[in-house]
């Protein structure tokens, strides 16, 4: 991989990155978790959840450019917490739950439900009557990158993850809306634009299919190629409609797919989302991450750690990341909040001060 345009905290990132995935230890992550929590009372990056319960933030940190655009968060604060973060020690990994690019006529970017309507992987290509629009949002990405800067004037490096979940249904960069060459194309392309005409040299690039994977040419039959990724990923979350062991073997079978082929092309490999998503409790209410009491597996997050600590291809992941706490009812990690401690919080905690586990200052 070509890596001479690279500014030199990026590279300095990759080989953090590199020395966890040779080590014992996996670095854990929680998006959202600097400026969206249940227990915080300051959206800065000055605290978290995770922070609150066991002093530290996590190692690594998801934002999304959903906040650029008012939703979960806004731009001018994010690039603050950002900074905060960076301060603390931790790395950053930047989404994108990109818009409809066909809504909302040429100025105004419409996130609505529609995310699927349109053809819009083939229109924002060059050539194509929403090219501009699209150029437009890149822009203020590559813009985001150059505000985020650290207290020596250096952009903070960044692990950005665009068109995640690229095998799945769900959004319209996915398989049924765009065809396996025209995904690279478009990954390609991205990439390009931000490296080449917006000059941003502090991504790293990430590449994250849904689980579970089956075989190599399923999880390489979108990927962009070498010089367009750094860490190959995976989003795999446990959904209790199943028993905890299927997760445990999905999980594994996917990552000896992943971590080969990471091997192979000389590449890091993540676990790029994850978490228990109860979907329907015992009290009949549908929750998308934890239930905030009749939970089934209440040792779920140290069982996971004891899986990955077995197996070889497992630990070869430099990071593990669960989703946001946006509510009380919708979160991925326990918490503590006053008179209100979550009934998974002492295997939460457990999890966390284990010597395995990376957290911001401990690394």
């Amino acid at each position: 991989m070509n890596t001479d345009y690279r500014e030199p905290l990026a590279l300095e990132l990759i080989e953090r990155l590199r020395d966890i995935s040779d080590s014992d230890k996996i670095a854990f992550g929680q998006q959202n978790a600097g400026h969206i929590g249940v227990s915080i009372e300051n959206f800065d990056g000055t605290e978290s959840d995770v922070k609150n319960l066991c002093g530290s933030h996590p190692l690594v940190v998801g934002i999304d450019t959903l906040s650029f655009y008012g939703y979960e968060g806004n731009y001018h604060d994010l690039v603050r917490v950002v900074q905060q973060l960076h301060k603390e020690g931790c790395i950053i990994t930047l989404s994108s739950h990109m818009p409809n690019f066909s809504l909302g006529g040429d100025e105004y970017f419409d996130f609505s439900s529609k995310f699927t309507d349109g053809d819009i992987g083939h229109r924002i290509m060059p050539g194509g009557d929403l090219n501009s629009k699209y150029i437009k949002f890149l822009n203020r990405i590559a813009e985001f990158a150059g505000d985020c800067i650290d207290v020596s004037g250096e952009r903070i490096p960044m692990i950005f993850r665009p068109f995640h979940e690229d095998n799945g249904d769900w959004f319209w960069w996915g398989r049924e809306y765009l065809q396996d060459k025209d995904f690279v194309d478009l990954f390609k392309y991205t990439v390009d634009y931000l490296r080449n005409d917006c000059g941003v040299r502090s991504f790293l690039y990430c590449y994250s299919p849904n689980g579970p994977i089956e075989n190599i040419i399923d999880y390489m039959a979108r990927y962009p190629g070498d010089e367009y990724v750094d860490i190959m990923g995976l989003d795999l979350y446990d959904d209790k409609i199943s028993h905890k062991d299927k997760f445990h073997d999905k999980l594994k079978k996917s990552f000896k797919v992943i971590a080969n082929c990471a091997h192979n092309h000389g590449k890091l490999c993540a676990l790029t989302e994850t978490g228990v998503r109860v979907l329907t409790a015992s009290d009949g209410n549908y929750y998308e991450g934890l239930a905030p009491s009749g939970n089934t597996d209440l040792n779920w997050f140290t069982d996971l750690l004891e899986l990955i600590s077995s197996d070889e291809s497992l630990k070869k992941m430099c990071y593990m990341l669960i989703w946001a706490n946006f509510s009380d009812t919708q979160f991925w990690a326990p918490y503590v909040k006053g008179d209100f401690c979550h009934e998974m919080v002492e295997d939460f905690e457990n999890f966390l001060t284990d010597e395995r586990i990376l957290l911001a200052k401990s690394c």
